[in-house]
């Protein structure tokens, strides 16, 4: 018998945080009926995203994501937040998708066959309301801080971008909204930056250091750093170098080794201390020149995997040049961050799949290095076998195996499927989060002494 009520879509929160999982139901239906339902959402760059699926109601009438899969769809397997992360981009399947407002907007619809039968508007936060954005041109400082109210000075996490430079607000602000002061901090490639990554000076953090502990609403003794990338690496050399600075350290998908620049010179040293290189930085697979008038950068590793990242259609994986700089072991290990110097706790993230550089095979001589120095500090490495290079924040959109790098204008592919990087998105964002109210949380950092 047809239900006497119209179909309706009921969301748990309806507004919440962008990692707050939300329960999704759609009741009053017709007992096994099948009906698709529509997810949809327009990102800052006007692009257009929606996602799809295809499901049958119980015998009361009922669909509700966290106990059911979609029969088809944009995902498969039971997920309450698959609509919202599997959304695909309808114009570029390479489309990254942009929503640095604070309020994002998804629309679900639910049809029976072509008609549609209910609608509702889910609102996410990029961040907490109360949380204040406030950009830090200081001292030669380059970045934002995002400070959440209290009365007490708060821990803070520096929050450190990769290749791509710039300032990592889109997962400062989310981190923000679970209480703590969050400073995105700039290196390179933003504007009172340099444009690109050669012998930088570490005395820059030094900067940033003092300039925390200046800072009256910021809890010097409670400082934490992320870094993904090359971000990761930066965070482990960051830890090492100024290791009485720092209390807790997450390096997601990071290097083991110090490496080179990034940019037009690859022969150039990325980090100094003190007017000196760090140390020689790790071999890579020859390089060579590839000509002035290609749109690939003039210089560029050899040995791609597969394709030679001219288009989308033919991406170049980075995988075995760095494979193929490990075989001089002498030079390898000579470039090797002294991780035994770390006195804070850390953890490390890797994807197995990981296509732009090994950082899965880098955490584990991380963790053989530590083992190695018999270092006392607590250390985890999460491992997602499946997963590629884009381990991030959760629950929007999975960017595509296929990313444009706008430093090298090369396309290459970060590894992993769609599926088993949001696994690892959603997984290590909760774990790091954990991992820091563990260490920089006052409270908890008492209980645990």
């Amino acid at each position: 018998m047809p239900t006497t009520q119209l179909p309706s879509i009921k969301t748990i929160p309806e507004a919440g945080l962008l990692d707050q999982d939300t329960a999704i139901t759609i009741n009053n239906l017709d007992s096994n009926e099948e009906i698709i339902a529509k997810a949809e959402a327009t990102d800052d760059n006007g692009i257009h995203w929606t996602s799809w699926g295809l499901f049958r109601s119980d015998k009361n009438g009922d669909v509700d994501l966290s106990k059911q899969p979609p029969l088809k769809g944009t995902y498969s397997g039971i997920d309450s937040m698959g609509l919202l992360w599997s959304m695909q981009s309808e114009e570029d399947f390479t489309s990254h998708f942009t929503a640095q407002k604070d309020e994002l907007s998804i629309v679900l619809t639910i049809f029976r066959k072509e008609q549609e039968i209910a609608s509702k508007k889910m609102i996410r936060f990029r961040k907490s309301p109360e949380v204040r954005r406030i950009p830090i041109r200081e001292n030669g400082l380059v970045g934002t801080l995002f400070l959440p109210p209290s009365e007490k000075p708060l821990p803070v996490i520096i929050v450190l971008n990769g290749s791509n430079g710039g300032i990592g607000e889109e997962r400062s602000q989310l981190l923000s909204s679970h209480g703590f002061a969050v400073f995105a901090l700039g290196y390179f490639g933003v504007e009172g930056l340099p444009p690109q990554l050669h012998d930088f000076p570490l005395e820059y953090f030094e900067t940033a250091f003092d300039w925390i502990r200046s800072h009256p609403n910021l809890d010097s003794s409670h400082v934490g750093i992320y870094g993904i990338s090359r971000g990761g690496e930066l965070s482990l050399i960051i830890g090492a170098w100024f290791s009485e600075s720092v209390q807790a350290i997450v390096a997601a998908v990071p290097s083991s080794v110090i490496t080179g620049a990034e940019g037009d010179n690859l022969l150039a040293n990325a980090w100094s201390y003190q007017g000196k290189p760090l140390a020689p930085f790790a071999p890579q697979a020859q390089i060579k020149s590839i000509g002035e008038d290609d749109r690939i950068s003039s210089s560029m590793w050899l040995n791609f995997l597969e394709g030679d990242g001219k288009n989308s259609t033919h991406p170049a994986s980075w995988l075995k040049s760095y494979l193929e700089g490990m075989k001089d072991k002498e030079a390898f290990d000579a470039a090797s961050i002294p991780v035994e110097k770390i006195q804070a706790p850390l953890m490390v993230i890797s994807g197995g799949d990981d296509q732009v550089w090994p950082s899965a095979l880098y955490s584990s001589q991380i963790e053989e290095r530590l083992r190695k120095h018999e270092s006392p500090i607590y250390w985890e490495h999460l491992y997602y076998p499946k997963a590629g290079h884009r381990i991030t924040m959760p629950s929007l959109p999975q960017p595509a195996h296929v990313i444009f790098d706008p430093l090298y204008k090369i396309w290459f592919t970060g590894g992993g499927t769609v599926e088993e990087n949001r696994s690892a998105c959603q997984d290590s964002w909760k774990k790091l989060i954990s991992f820091f109210e563990k260490f920089l949380k006052p409270q908890q950092s008492h209980e645990q002494s």
